[in-house]
């Protein structure tokens, strides 16, 4: 992920989100014109591998900034991206 060029919708992690429910959250970001970086994560995972082995079926997507030294206390955030991020966050609440 490079920093500064827009919040990070993840494709996969150690988990697998749904194709077409990441594919609706990707059109909406192009849509509404949000920078956003398309994450394919080699380590590591969000909660959605718990959320998707709850006995409850929905969808999820890990939707965030890019973080440098994500989990110490050097960890660091893009400005830009913190801002993408909360404007899809307003499009997914509303278009979801």
């Amino acid at each position: 992920m490079h920093h500064g060029k827009g919040v990070a919708i993840s494709l996969r992690d150690r988990n697998l989100p749904r194709k077409k429910f990441v594919d609706k959250i990707v059109n909406l970001a192009q849509k509404h014109q949000i920078d956003h970086q398309l994450e394919v994560e080699g380590l590591g995972s969000s909660d959605g591998g718990e959320l998707q082995r709850s006995p409850v079926p929905f969808d999820w997507c890990f939707v965030g900034a890019p973080e440098k030294h994500a989990h110490t206390p050097h960890e660091k955030v893009h400005k830009h991206d913190i801002e993408t991020m909360i404007a899809l966050y307003r499009v997914l609440m509303k278009e979801l």
